[in-house]
């Protein structure tokens, strides 16, 4: 049970500081558009309020999924982090239009960017792209421990944030600092359109995994095959197979096996048969829970 809750609260953990961290960034996104002469900073701006929010939906699905741990077998919660999924990549859709719709004004119209909320900008992203370069690889790596819905969402904003920061960070360089090229009054729009591009793939990899994990189906063939090879490793520590079945929920694998043991064998024997038939299995095919019920003969 300890080890769940520390997953959760790694997640929580982590979120949080990209929940206050996007605050910060929210309050200073606004100063800069006001006081720069920067289209793409007004896009920026409405992008890190989105994404805000979006990270925000994150935080609370993990503190929900947090105070509820359990080690029964549960199904919910694999959805409500799908559901979350869909409600940020739609998020990200929106911040799309957003930024594509000042990047067509700034190629019809450019302008040299100017104004001290263009070196705040610099400075700024510098900074954040840091933090968020830094939050990105917490999530790559807690994605590679325990994968979900939910985490692999945030994992993308974190990229998608850290490539802004680099790519705003570049253009406010240019187009203030080379402004007598007219090449460098295209960098504006430029850096918009490719954040927008970004965040558009994003989302759509976060639609398509998470529709896919809101359908509930049976393990694939080949990941049964390797269930009943673990199960002939240890056939004499069971009398006979009843019942397999197989869950896939919210990008989560449940096993359950329904298991004749010895009449004649203790508790205890018949509990130690069953953990290491499930920690096999586990470490085969990485499930998030393997159930182990003792059946008496039909």
């Amino acid at each position: 049970m300890s080890k769940i809750k520390n997953k959760s609260a790694e997640k929580s953990s982590i979120a949080a500081v990209g929940v206050i961290t996007g605050g910060i960034a929210v309050g200073l996104t606004i100063f800069m558009s006001a006081t720069a002469n920067s289209l793409a900073l007004w896009a920026d701006c409405a992008a890190t309020i989105l994404d805000f929010i979006a990270v925000f939906i994150a935080w609370q699905g993990f503190k929900k999924v947090e105070s509820k741990s359990t080690e029964f077998f549960n199904y919910g919660y694999g959805k409500f982090e799908s559901f979350s999924s869909l409600g940020m990549a739609v998020l990200m859709v929106v911040s799309f239009f957003c930024i594509m719709t000042v990047a067509v004004i700034r190629f019809e119209n450019p302008v040299p960017v100017a104004g001290v909320g263009v070196i705040i900008g610099i400075g700024a992203h510098l900074i954040f792209g840091v933090v968020n370069g830094n939050l990105f690889f917490k999530s790559l790596q807690l994605e590679r421990k325990d994968k979900s819905a939910l985490i692999s969402a945030q994992r993308r904003i974190y990229l998608v944030k850290f490539s802004a920061n680099v790519i705003m960070f570049v253009s406010l360089i240019s187009s203030y600092f080379l402004h007598q090229f007219k090449w460098a009054m295209y960098a504006d729009p430029v850096a918009a359109t490719i954040i927008a591009l970004m965040i558009l793939a994003s989302a759509t990899k976060i639609f398509r995994y998470s529709t896919r994990d809101l359908l509930d189906y049976a393990l694939e063939e080949q990941s049964q095959l390797l269930i009943l090879r673990s199960l002939a490793h240890h056939f004499d520590q069971y009398e006979d197979i009843q019942n397999i079945r197989t869950r896939v929920s919210g990008g989560k694998i449940y096993v359950e096996l329904f298991l004749e043991f010895d009449g004649e064998l203790k508790h205890s024997e018949v509990m130690n048969s069953a953990v290491s038939i499930q920690k096999e299995i586990i470490d085969l095919l990485k499930c998030d829970e393997v159930l182990i019920i003792p059946v008496k003969e039909k």
